[in-house]
């Protein structure tokens, strides 16, 4: 593991993007999740609450394998080693992770 590697990874402005993208595609999918705090997360993520954003951005690039997913040696990263699939993964196992950072269960902000 490399936390060189994730640190690039997220400051990666194409990773960024890439999973700002997946975040805000998941939220319409939660906006409307049975769990509260998910819900809330989900909205605020739609309203484009940076914070919430970041906190996925940060999750995203330092999961498990990740680091070492995109290191190509030399102290170089490849982002795109990183797939649409794993982004995915990614946020879907990281949605109650950030919710319960900002919101408790029953949605209210933290």
């Amino acid at each position: 593991m490399s936390y060189e590697s994730m640190s690039q990874l997220e400051n990666d402005s194409t990773f960024q993007q890439r999973q700002r993208a997946c975040v805000i595609q998941q939220s319409e999918n939660y906006k409307d999740d049975g769990r509260p705090d998910i819900a809330a997360c989900a909205k605020d993520v739609l309203k484009l609450r940076f914070d919430l954003i970041q906190s996925f951005l940060a999750q995203a690039a330092n999961g498990p394998g990740i680091g070492e997913k995109v290191d190509v040696g030399n102290g170089k990263i490849d982002q795109s080693l990183v797939t649409d699939a794993d982004l995915l993964a990614l946020t879907q196992a990281h949605f109650p992770v950030v919710a319960a950072l900002y919101y408790k269960s029953d949605g209210t902000p933290l």
